[in-house]
């Protein structure tokens, strides 16, 4: 079994590392952050885990818009070190 993390104290290294994770095969979305909600009027939610706290930010009807949502986000609550997702124009 690979491992994706390093148990290291420094909070950014181990953020970092456990963001790079790959992402799972069977995913929803192809953006980070970004899952089914059971809402069918807005089926994609974002959600983020940082600091054992989880932050939920809403419930969006595109998924190009849901990922901007995410990265706005992470770069408030994260900072300079998030790991943010790519976004065609």
């Amino acid at each position: 079994m690979k491992r994706y993390f390093h148990p290291c104290a420094c909070e950014k290294t181990l953020y970092t590392s456990l963001a790079n994770r790959p992402l799972r095969a069977n995913k929803f979305s192809r953006f980070r952050g970004v899952q089914k909600s059971n809402n069918p009027k807005k089926p994609y939610r974002v959600h983020f885990n940082y600091g054992r706290q989880r932050y939920y930010i809403g419930l969006f009807v595109d998924e190009i818009e849901a990922a901007r949502a995410y990265n706005a986000a992470v770069l408030e609550v994260i900072g300079e070190h998030a790991v943010l997702n790519d976004i065609p124009d």
